[in-house]
């Protein structure tokens, strides 16, 4: 959706929760993650008339700023924490036909936020990003600054991960 084309309260409304999910994987409270995500849409609303579609789906360039707006955040609070295990769900927006969702699935979303913290810095992103923001390969790749393919590959590598350190407890 292009500035003009429409409001951004649409823009809003179908994406505060994908924004909300990846934001609430990379802090560590409820709290804090509504009022992140506050601040992300405050600074796209901001900076909606510079908004250029040709570049980005909007949901990818939503991401980069809540990216931008969690490191921030990290900035002001210290070092980056493993996930609270209390953290909402990974499975809203995967798709039935995506095995790393079906993997996730399986595992089951509580013992992956246990989990997280076994993964790089690198992999919780990109975790967070496909699953938490339902972005798709390619607008996590393009959020990453990756290649489509190496950001599938990090996200598989991530959930083979998650199903070791599950599978060794």
């Amino acid at each position: 959706m292009q500035p003009g084309t429409g409001g951004f309260a649409e823009v809003y409304a179908e994406h505060v929760t994908p924004v909300w999910r990846y934001v609430r994987l990379r802090v560590p409270a409820d709290a804090d993650a509504e009022d992140v995500t506050s601040q992300v849409f405050e600074r796209a609303m901001r900076s909606w008339d510079r908004y250029d579609g040709t570049r980005g789906a909007v949901g990818a360039w939503l991401m980069g700023i809540a990216r931008h707006t969690v490191a921030d955040w990290w900035r002001r609070h210290g070092r980056e924490l493993p996930t609270d295990p209390a953290s909402p769900g990974l499975s809203g927006g995967v798709a039935e036909d995506d095995p790393e969702g079906e993997a996730l699935r399986r595992i089951g979303a509580d013992e992956v936020r246990r989990r997280l913290g076994h993964l790089t810095a690198r992999e919780r992103e990109a975790v967070a990003l496909r699953f938490g923001g339902e972005l798709t390969s390619a607008e996590v790749a393009a959020v990453l600054g990756v290649t489509p393919s190496a950001a599938r590959m990090l996200v598989h590598r991530a959930i083979g991960r998650l199903r070791e350190v599950i599978g060794d407890e």
